[in-house]
């Protein structure tokens, strides 16, 4: 069962190489999973009205309307 000192380093040469192909594949695959943030994304939160809610009023569901819409509640 004695493997020859050639067929060890081929099955040795082989391993390396799906190993850095595994690596590879894995890095790719977690540099696409990151959000990327456009300058659309980046603004929309600032765009925010920074006004302070003047009062509220319940919808039929019991809910809690504040006024104006898209005010910031205290």
């Amino acid at each position: 069962m004695a493997i020859g000192t050639r067929k060890r380093i081929r099955y040795l040469v082989g391993a390396s190489c799906t190993a850095a192909l595994l690596a590879g594949t894995v890095g790719v695959a977690s540099a696409e999973a990151v959000p990327r943030t456009t300058k659309a994304t980046a603004e929309s939160s600032r765009a925010a009205p920074l006004e302070t809610c003047t009062g509220y009023h319940y919808d039929e569901n019991h809910n809690r309307i504040w006024d104006p819409p898209g005010c910031t509640p205290p």
